[in-house]
């Protein structure tokens, strides 16, 4: 595959997993060349809002070994390879969920040691089920290690990624993301779940206002696609409210932190309908995953259906 762009390089492995590329770039934004029409990030995303809710699945298999609860189960403890096994945990969530989810997002610690193969397999199996998938890696460096990233992450078919704006690089970040044919969205953390952030995100000052402030004002300038933001106590609907009114309607907020977390949902009405809300353990390690998604994704267009 010599002189291959990062486009060809998807629709190989489309044919490769799955014979015809055609079968899984099901939607415009997948592949140019399988669907005669490429679209960004938040043009597709907000399409599969509309069509299913505003529901984002997070994907955090957690081997039996790592802790005594909230881990895969034994069937999937018992192939040979863990790879294998978070992978194959994985891609049932999917399966299980993909109806009542516009978005999965797995956490870039919990698959540690996927080989690019595992990867591609996961975000195909996310786009032949018309989801948006988002690789939460929290990326931060400098220029030459951000495009070696960029270069993976796109092959591996991701449609965005989480990015830690405190090493600076957030415009060429963005440029750089959203160059190549399918570009590569950038949600950043803005003002996140623990609780470590009222002291570094909140309670800090950049020039005299908030640092998730000054952040929200640097996603706007920067043309990045949208914030993370949590919803655990600590982050109030005043908070919400005042980085919408800086980056404005058209970026979306991803909202980690329901769920296990006990973020609240009442106050998510302060931040407008542009949302992609997160949860993970409560889903993924429920006795039933397709009902408690379902459930979720009522709960959220009923409260965002007065936004």
């Amino acid at each position: 595959m010599k002189n291959e762009t990062l486009s060809d390089l998807h629709l190989h492995q489309c044919s490769k997993l799955y014979g015809s590329p055609r079968h899984i770039c099901s939607i415009q934004d997948a592949h140019p060349k399988c669907s005669g029409r490429n679209m960004t990030f938040l043009d597709a995303l907000s399409q599969r809002s509309t069509k299913k809710g505003n529901l984002c699945v997070g994907l955090d298999p957690a081997l039996p070994s790592q802790r005594s609860n909230n881990v895969i189960s034994e069937k999937y403890a018992k192939c040979k390879d863990e790879n294998d096994a978070r992978l194959s945990f994985c891609l049932d969530i999917i399966e299980k969920t993909a109806d009542y989810c516009s978005a999965f997002k797995p956490n870039n610690q919990y698959v540690l040691g996927w080989t690019a193969e595992h990867h591609r397999k996961l975000t195909s199996s996310a786009h032949m089920r018309d989801a948006s998938i988002i690789l939460d890696c929290k990326l931060g460096d400098i220029g030459d290690t951000i495009d070696s990233a960029l270069y993976h992450i796109q092959s591996w078919g991701y449609d965005a990624i989480t990015f830690n704006p405190f090493l600076g690089n957030l415009k060429e970040t963005v440029g750089k993301a959203h160059k190549p044919v399918k570009e590569l969205g950038i949600l950043v953390l803005t003002l996140t779940s623990n609780k470590e952030a009222v002291r570094y995100q909140k309670t800090a000052l950049l020039e005299g206002i908030p640092l998730f402030f000054a952040i929200a004002e640097d996603v706007k300038a920067s043309s990045a696609d949208g914030c993370v933001i949590g919803a655990t106590d600590h982050v109030t609907s005043r908070d919400l409210k005042g980085v919408r009114n800086i980056v404005g309607p058209d970026k979306v907020f991803l909202i980690p932190g329901i769920g296990t977390q006990k973020g609240e949902l009442d106050k998510l009405s302060s931040a407008g309908n542009n949302l992609l809300v997160n949860v993970s353990r409560d889903i993924i390690y429920s006795k039933n995953p397709e009902l408690q998604a379902e459930t979720y994704c009522n709960k959220l267009r009923k409260l965002l259906i007065t936004v």
